[in-house]
């Protein structure tokens, strides 16, 4: 039996490793998304993080760092700076451009946020 050369195992182990990326999904350049967002994420205040955390539990149409950066400066905009006031006032979330008359609704890249109220506006 012939033994493997040390390059044939590096070769190996790379294969291995695409293979782990190729099932689980992840490409090499999902995973440097990945950890960008995660560089990103580690980077802002607690408080910042509690948002970001309450924003990606309440809705499905803000992805990645440039748009939750843009969704929460729209928030503080309108008086909503820490996540216990988005999660006390924040109702529900559609696709599309959408009107309420009970709500005050954000328009967002094209999507609607209703909130019960915002914190710069009495009611």
């Amino acid at each position: 039996m012939v033994s493997p050369s040390a390059g044939t195992v590096c070769v190996r182990v790379d294969v291995r490793q695409n293979d782990e990326l190729m099932s689980s999904g992840l490409s090499r350049e999902s995973l440097k998304e990945r950890q960008r967002y995660a560089d990103w994420y580690e980077e802002k205040s607690a408080d910042d993080q509690f948002l970001i955390d309450e924003i990606a539990d309440s809705t499905d149409y803000i992805f990645g760092e440039e748009q939750n950066n843009a969704f929460i400066a729209l928030l503080r905009e309108n008086g909503i700076e820490s996540a216990e006031q988005f999660v006390d006032a924040f109702c529900v979330e559609y696709e599309g451009v959408v009107e309420s008359d009970e709500f005050i609704v954000l328009v967002f890249a094209g999507n609607s946020y209703f909130f019960r109220r915002l914190c710069s506006q009495s009611q």
